[in-house]
């Protein structure tokens, strides 16, 4: 199976091609986009189809695809990435989505601050990313980074001579094609729901942990957060978590639920899986999940994932 130790496959390019293609259609533009196996996709394919898109209709459409993502909250990883604290947090969560789907581009942070962020999208010397795969990284994240609070937004591109790109919100310009991977986003913040559950103060603290753990895993939780959010002393949190093998055992735990959960009951890659329920990379999450089930993630769905029901034979009727 290419779930598990894909290198040029990944998740990722099939994925945003299909929000490519929805991105297109709502222009009015049919565009036959390259198959895969299930959420994988040759990285040569994605390209190839990229390339032709840009060729034909320019730039704009592919920084326009971010708009899409509002409509795909369900995904489990675009839920966990929407689940970011802030730009920053976001940005880190998508590095290591990035190492998930063992991308060959990458993108790296040069330099960041209180509402500023510079980056690059990298690549090796004997592939580095082309303007058309620019242009639609850019534009997932800049939808990510205001669908998560980055408020006024203007994202610039380029280094030379930086072209204004995006500005609250609104595509102004497609991005140039010289210096397409160096990215400035700029924002205020604004005050945003995290989504952490309300849980009544009588409840005990290993259910009122377990809530806030499980309302998103793919934050790099301490204790220093369940204090805050618990309002309660570090000692206090740790004595009352002893029962469940203390902070660490127990966001172990709720982890590994949450992704046999997922490996059961949805199609959903196994690297997406890994990286929706908080572990840090594929071989984290096929070392922790074993662990606890003595099964890889691949090999735990297969035995347990329901069977599809089976087909009534066919009958053909001839006259």
């Amino acid at each position: 199976m290419a779930e598990e130790g894909v290198s040029m496959d990944d998740y990722a390019s099939a994925r945003l091609v299909g929000l490519v293609q929805g991105a297109l259609a709502a222009e009015g533009i049919r565009t036959l986009a390259p198959t895969g196996d299930g959420a994988l996709l040759p990285f040569e394919a994605k390209r190839r189809f990229l390339d032709g898109v840009a060729r034909e209709y320019g730039l704009l459409p592919l920084l326009r695809v971010g708009s899409l993502l509002s409509a795909h909250t369900s995904d489990p990883a675009v839920s966990a990435l929407l689940s970011a604290v802030d730009a920053h947090d976001l940005f880190q969560r998508w590095q290591r989505l990035e190492r998930f789907t063992h991308s060959r581009h990458r993108v790296v942070i040069v330099e960041q601050g209180p509402g500023h962020l510079v980056a690059e999208h990298v690549g090796p010397s004997s592939a580095p990313p082309e303007p058309a795969e620019d242009a639609l990284v850019l534009g997932v994240l800049s939808a990510l980074l205001s669908l998560t609070g980055a408020g006024e937004l203007i994202v610039t591109v380029g280094s030379d001579r930086p072209v204004t790109v995006m500005a609250r919100g609104a595509c102004t310009a497609p991005p140039p094609t010289e210096g397409s991977g160096r990215w400035r986003f700029a924002w205020s913040d604004v005050a945003r729901d995290l989504r952490v559950p309300t849980v009544e103060s009588g409840t005990d603290t290993v259910a009122r942990t377990r809530s806030m753990l499980r309302a998103d895993l793919a934050r790099r939780w301490t204790l220093a957060d369940l204090t805050n959010e618990l309002h309660l002393p570090a000692r206090s949190i740790q004595r009352r978590l002893t029962g469940v093998g203390g902070f660490s055992g127990l966001i172990a735990t709720v982890r590994t639920e949450a992704a046999a959960e997922l490996l059961m009951q949805s199609g959903h890659s196994v690297g997406v899986v890994g990286f929706a329920c908080g572990y840090a990379d594929q071989p984290h999450f096929t070392r922790h999940f074993k662990r606890h089930t003595a099964m890889t993630p691949a090999a735990y769905r297969s035995a347990f994932r329901p069977s599809p029901p089976a087909q009534p034979p066919s009958h053909s009727t001839h006259t």
